[in-house]
C-alpha cells in the first residue's frame, strides 16, 4: 500500500508539471569515449540522464552510464592476454544552464557518483594444504566505489525543445583521485 501511495503521489506531481506551460524536465543521452586517466585503458561509454528544473533554474539530474575498458594483462601466468572491466555508474548532479549566445548554452554540473565495477582478471595459484597440492583459480572481482563527478555540456537548443551538443565529464573517486574521463556527443530534449 505504501508503494501504491508513493507512486500515485509521484505521478500526480509529474502530471501537474507536464500540464504547465513551463518546461521543467530534460532527457539527455550520448555514446562516446571513456578512459581511465590513472592507467589509460579506454573504451566506449553509453549514458542516459534525466533532469528536473527548480524555480531557481537549477537542475537536479540523475545519470546512469555503462563503460567497458580493455587492457593487456601483465601478470606472469596470463601475460599478453587482453581482459576487460565493466563499469556501471550512477551520478546525481546539480547543474545550471548558462546562455552564451542566442540558443547556445554551457551547462556545468557537480555531484556525487556511485560506481560498480566488474573487474575480469584471471588469477591462478597453487596451495599446499596438509601435503595435498590444490589449484586455486579466480576470475572476477566486483567492487563499489564512491566519489564526486563534474561535467560541462555545450549545446544548441532548437525552438522545438531538442538540443544537440558535446559533453565532457570526469570524476574523483574517494580514495584514488581522478579516475574516469568521458567525451561524448549529447542529444537531448526539454519538455
Amino acid at each position: 500500500m505504501k508503494i501504491f501511495t508513493f507512486l500515485f503521489c509521484f505521478f500526480t506531481m509529474i502530471s501537474w508539471n507536464l500540464h504547465s506551460q513551463d518546461k521543467k524536465l530534460t532527457l539527455k543521452t550520448g555514446v562516446g569515449y571513456y578512459t581511465d586517466v590513472m592507467t589509460w585503458p579506454d573504451g566506449p561509454i553509453i549514458w542516459l540522464e534525466g533532469g528536473y528544473r527548480f524555480q531557481t533554474d537549477f537542475y537536479l539530474n540523475t545519470r546512469l552510464s555503462m563503460a567497458t575498458i580493455d587492457w593487456e594483462i601483465n601478470n606472469e601466468t596470463f601475460s599478453g592476454y587482453k581482459t576487460i572491466s565493466l563499469r556501471q555508474m550512477l551520478d546525481v548532479t546539480f547543474s545550471r544552464p548558462l546562455r552564451i549566445a542566442d540558443n547556445h548554452f554551457l551547462e556545468p554540473g557537480l555531484g556525487f557518483k556511485l560506481k560498480r565495477e566488474y573487474h575480469l582478471l584471471p588469477d591462478v595459484s597453487l596451495e599446499e594444504i596438509s601435503g595435498q597440492l590444490y589449484l586455486s583459480t579466480n576470475y572476477s572481482y566486483i567492487f563499489y566505489e564512491i566519489g564526486f563527478t563534474a561535467n560541462i555540456d555545450y549545446y544548441y537548443r532548437f525552438s522545438s525543445g531538442f538540443f544537440l551538443g558535446l559533453r565532457a565529464d570526469t570524476n574523483v573517486i574517494w580514495a584514488l583521485g581522478f579516475e574516469g574521463l568521458t567525451i561524448s556527443p549529447l542529444f537531448g530534449f526539454r519538455f
